[in-house]
């Protein structure tokens, strides 16, 4: 019984090693989202970093500042999901699907 358990732990340790792998590659990753039929565009990392938004001068409006600020929060949580999707996609690559509490 011991031997399975050492077995089960070493194979969660090497799980764990490749998810940290996974999320090493997934800062590396650039993923874009945009709205307003790209007038704003969100870029995050896959780890869900805000690198860039970018804004098309055409869409900055004074009279309507509300709505250029509901573009970038929409273009900003797309490419947020998306990234996370992503991540996940590639957690459960390696997981099988299984949650393992406390193993990443």
């Amino acid at each position: 019984m011991k031997g399975g358990f050492n077995n089960i732990v070493r194979q969660a340790q090497q799980m764990q090693g490749k998810i940290a792998k996974v999320q090493e590659e997934m800062a590396e990753k650039k993923i874009e989202a945009s709205t307003g039929g790209g007038m704003v565009t969100a870029v995050v990392t896959g780890d869900q970093e805000l690198l860039e938004v970018k804004i098309d001068p055409e869409v900055v409006d004074p009279e309507d500042v509300e709505m250029l600020q509901e573009m970038v929060v929409g273009a900003v949580n797309q490419a947020m999901k998306l990234a996370g999707d992503m991540m996940n996609e590639e957690i459960e690559k390696i997981t099988g699907g299984m949650s393992i509490p406390g193993l990443f």
